[in-house]
């Protein structure tokens, strides 16, 4: 270890070698960077006039930024001299009195870093430092190096002191995205520069040098003694006395963060900052000043986040243990939840990792939904009079599809590969057998169904073709999500928004945004699929989310080979919809489903965000009526009956009883042409 801070020592009296050699010597000629390789530092955004955006969540608190860097320019008359002298003592003691290079800090700092055996003390001045981070990497090579002293020396050269050092107090990176001193002030303390106290200034004067390392958001033991330091080194310079010192290290750190959730929601605010960018755009979102008043609940959020994360990493530790600690390739994963009432969106997480990955599976992932989609088929088989108790054959069927050379046979399996004859509706989507499901969209026919989803605000292409009842067209989870919030909502669609209004300088409105509701289905209708949905829970391929304790309708959706994971599920108030699977895709697992795995996570999230809320019950229209059937046949029977069920219709369709869903059809095979050919895999469940 000793032989590395030798090493460094060595190398950077070296640089200072060098440095003599550059700056002080005639013989090079001329400078070795040119006036006209520098921008003209003023026309930088970062100097520019203007406010960063800001977002508040559903209760009107801040919670973070339009933009990760958060900078507001400030000019040099407006920052307290307490703070500038605290900045200056603290970087570089001997500012005003050198060049762009201090050959003497140099020295002192190399003979210290010698005699401590560690590197205590850091030779770049202010300017080598502006320099450093308005146009240079941070890699540490002697290139670098020099390019950045030539840097050093044109700013010397170009600008007085003084605007040096407001254009690096206004640059330099505070930690937290805080870029200057204005930014740093209110990211710490919920204040202006100009408002700090002695022990605050201390404070954000000790975190240029390792932010991560002093932030007192982090470590504040660690914050306390970078203060003290910098307090000691106002006192070494004469910018305050020992008295003012002593008494500013007595007092606690205190801090009061503007951004209490930042970093929560960083693929929500990506969402929110490409709508306001295409109606305001991008100059005014970033640096307008807006306030953004979003439908965000931090608390849901916060749910999502841990659901998502706990999830994943239950999936990924199976899978190491599977391979033996080999190493394997991270499942993805999505959550949106939406407040069922009004559309709002309470919760986004657009994947596992927002460092590793931007991209976002809420709305940019387009997947198949396998299962998740088939009670879109059942609804529309509601619209046309079938009922809960209506009876579909689960028998081999056959359809010939595609045309020409590309004419084949298609018979779509069930998971089990078994048939069991006649089924209720009800246990059909319960169950999740694909057979009844492809029969069932035989019958009613394909276009009725893709009206509905378009109804219910599903905007992807769905091909025509019987296929689409087990989910292969693919959609965005937003979209199904919203979906299924119209089956909540009985029967009303609210469409799914993140801004609640935005409002300017002067607290001039520039947007609002109301729910606006529109009944894009019959509530009888509604309520007869959640019913039956409630079932999926019950007694279904959902049962896992009976846990949530309360109320709930459910489905789940596993496409072929379990590619795609999907857990749609709703209660009166909160729909939340979950999808996991690879970016690539490729198996997550062949005994993998959405009810083992998808399911878990969605009665994490949902546990958490309603918690001890009352519970409610989806309430039931005065045209819905409840009669006693025989769970297995569907006939009216008596309440003796030992698989007798209260079954809900539509008030008149009791009459009609016992009904059977009949193919167009009389041999039990059809024909579909599809010049798309894409045949589901019998794992649709």
């Amino acid at each position: 270890m000793q032989m590395s801070y030798l090493r460094a020592t060595w190398r950077a009296m070296v640089v200072a070698l060098l440095i003599s050699a550059m700056l002080g010597t005639t013989a090079w000629g001329a400078s070795l960077a040119r006036e006209e390789d520098l921008p003209n530092l003023s026309q930088l955004a970062i100097f520019q006039p203007g406010e960063p955006s800001l977002l508040y969540d559903d209760e009107e608190r801040v919670f973070g930024a339009i933009v990760p860097e958060y900078r507001i320019f400030v000019p040099l008359s407006r920052i307290p001299m307490k703070l500038r002298q605290a900045v200056i003592a603290a970087e570089d003691a001997r500012f005003y009195e050198h060049g762009a290079v201090d050959l003497q800090g140099i020295a002192r700092a190399a003979v210290r870093n010698l005699m401590a055996a560690s590197v205590k003390e850091g030779g770049s001045t202010i300017t080598q430092q502006l320099a450093k981070t308005l146009f240079l990497s941070h890699e540490r090579t002697i290139g670098r190096k020099v390019k950045e002293l030539q840097l050093a020396s044109e700013l010397e050269q170009r600008y007085s002191k003084d605007q040096i050092l407001e254009m690096y107090l206004n640059a330099i990176y505070f930690g937290h995205g805080a870029y200057g001193v204005e930014a740093a002030a209110r990211i710490y303390f919920s204040k202006s520069v100009t408002g700090l106290t002695l022990p605050e200034a201390a404070l954000l004067a000790g975190l240029p040098r390792a932010p991560g390392r002093y932030s007192p958001l982090i470590d504040i033991k660690r914050a306390k003694a970078r203060r003290q330091y910098v307090l000691d080194r106002m006192v070494a310079t004469g910018a305050v006395k020992q008295a003012q010192a002593r008494r500013a290290n007595l007092a606690p750190v205190s801090v009061n963060p503007m951004f209490r959730s930042k970093g929560m929601a960083p693929w929500f605010i990506d969402y929110v900052r490409a709508q306001l960018d295409e109606r305001l755009g991008p100059i005014v979102v970033r640096q307008g000043g807006l306030k953004i008043y979003t439908t965000l609940n931090a608390g849901m959020q916060r749910a999502a986040v841990k659901a998502i994360s706990r999830g994943i990493g239950t999936i990924a530790q199976r899978h190491k243990e599977q391979a033996k600690g080999g190493a394997a390739a991270t499942v993805e994963g999505a959550l949106v939840a939406l407040d069922v009432r009004s559309g709002e969106i309470k919760a986004w997480v657009g994947g596992s990792d927002y460092s590793r990955s931007q991209f976002n599976r809420v709305v940019q992932a387009r997947r198949q939904p396998g299962s998740a989609f088939k009670p879109l088929v059942y609804a529309a088989a509601f619209e046309r009079g079938l009922t809960p108790a209506s009876v579909i054959d689960d028998a081999p069927i056959s359809f010939e599809i595609g045309a020409g050379s590309r004419r084949e046979t298609w018979a779509p399996e069930n998971l089990d590969r078994k048939h069991r004859g006649s089924v209720t509706l009800r246990q059909a989507l319960e169950d999740s057998i694909n057979v009844p499901t492809v029969r069932l969209i035989a019958a009613i026919g394909v276009d009725p169904v893709i009206d509905l989803a378009h109804r219910l605000g599903i905007t992807s292409e769905l091909r025509r073709e019987y296929a689409l009842a087990l989910g292969v067209s693919e959609v965005s989870l937003l979209e199904m999500t919203s979906a299924y919030q119209v089956f909540a909502n009985r029967g009303s669609l609210s469409p799914p928004f993140a801004i609640r209004r935005v409002v300017g300088p002067g607290e001039v409105v520039l947007e609002e945004q109301f729910p606006e509701p529109q009944q894009v289905m019959g509530e009888e209708v509604a309520f007869i699929l959640t019913s039956v949905l409630e079932g999926v829970v019950e007694r279904g391929t959902g049962k896992a989310a009976r846990r949530i304790g309360r109320p709930a309708a459910a489905k789940t959706g596993t496409t072929q080979a379990a590619e795609d994971l999907w857990f749609l599920g709703y209660t009166p108030s909160v729909v939340a919809g979950i999808w996991l699977g690879y970016d690539q895709r490729r198996p997550i697992g062949s005994h993998e489903t959405a009810g083992k795995v998808a399911a878990p996570i969605w009665v994490d999230f949902m546990k958490q965000s309603l918690g001890d809320s009352p519970a409610e019950p989806f309430l039931q229209p005065e045209g819905v009526v409840q009669v006693v059937v025989n769970r297995k046949t569907g006939r009216p029977t008596s309440s003796i009956d030992p698989d007798a069920f209260g079954e809900y219709l539509i008030r008149g369709q009791e009459e009609l009883l016992p009904s059977t869903v009949a193919l167009p059809t009389t041999n039990g095979s059809s024909r579909e042409t599809s010049e798309n050919l894409v045949l589901p895999s019998p794992d649709s469940r």
